[in-house]
């Protein structure tokens, strides 16, 4: 069942917005909302997509969810529309060019040497199919890619030929402050970085390195959204060297030790005092 009527009804209610401030960011007249919150026409698909992403919200929960009934949904996935700014945060998915004998798709790996052909190759299916692919287990739903590491930006977290297995995110919204990403651009190419997503309230995205002993090295990167053509969010990573623990474990575990070896020490010293014992 089609809920598109009432949700935009419910969605313009829910976020206490004015009509002629919505209408005017949305470039759609008062008569034709009127229509379209009445059920007696329907925006076409490209208006249904700026809809959605005015109101911070994927096309399924605009189209097949009833809102009044899952509130719960906006209150985890949609964020507030910048009204006068309505960004488009909507990314074209990947196309899949190379499946298993099973017919999933498999996972496509972007060297770090391949990066500055990516950039002009993303979207153009021949291309993609000519690089390393692989099927990895426990990622069998889903369209993923995996990117290599390059250079120490992201010390310590990732080393230099890492790789990151990362998912697609279609909208901009469903970014994460101070998760890593994997964010193309046309100014700055393929980067790894920690992301604040400030879409919102000011029209961009914050791109952070984790090597702060360095950070004179590596400062922030603010990228708007127009400038964005994919980004793709880390969720594990494969390294060819075993990781050093963290500081704070080594203070704690080098604590232990100095307390262990001074009770050694007191045992000792006590021991030569007889009437100590």
């Amino acid at each position: 069942m089609n809920h598109f009527a009432s949700n935009i009804q419910f969605l313009r209610k829910f976020k206490g917005l004015k009509q002629a401030e919505m209408l005017d960011a949305l470039g759609i007249k008062r008569t034709t909302w009127n229509n379209y919150e009445m059920g007696v026409s329907q925006p076409n698909i490209d208006q249904i997509v700026s809809i959605a992403s005015f109101f911070g919200v994927s096309l399924n929960m605009l189209l097949v969810h009833n809102l009044a009934d899952d509130v719960h949904l906006l209150k985890e996935q949609a964020t507030t529309p910048a009204i006068g700014n309505p960004a488009n945060t909507l990314l074209r998915m990947p196309q899949v060019v190379t499946v298993d004998n099973s017919g999933n798709e498999n996972m496509v790996m972007v060297p770090g040497r391949a990066r500055a052909g990516y950039l002009n190759g993303y979207d153009d299916p021949s291309y993609v199919a000519s690089l390393p692919n692989y099927r990895l287990p426990g990622f069998a739903t889903g369209t993923y890619r995996m990117f290599e590491v390059s250079g120490l930006s992201m010390h310590p977290t990732f080393d230099d030929n890492d790789v990151l297995i990362t998912q697609f995110v279609e909208n901009l919204n469903d970014i994460r402050d101070d998760r890593v990403y994997v964010i193309v651009t046309r100014q700055d190419g393929v980067v790894v970085k920690r992301v604040l997503n400030r879409i919102t309230r000011d029209n961009k995205l914050i791109l952070k390195s984790d090597n702060y002993r360095h950070r004179e090295e590596f400062p922030p990167i603010v990228v708007h959204p127009e400038d964005v053509l994919e980004v793709w969010y880390g969720i594990a990573f494969m390294s060819r060297q075993m990781r050093a623990p963290a500081e704070i474990f080594t203070r704690v575990a080098d604590t232990e030790a100095r307390i262990y070896m001074l009770e050694e020490t007191l045992k000792k010293m006590l021991q030569r005092i007889p009437d100590a014992r």
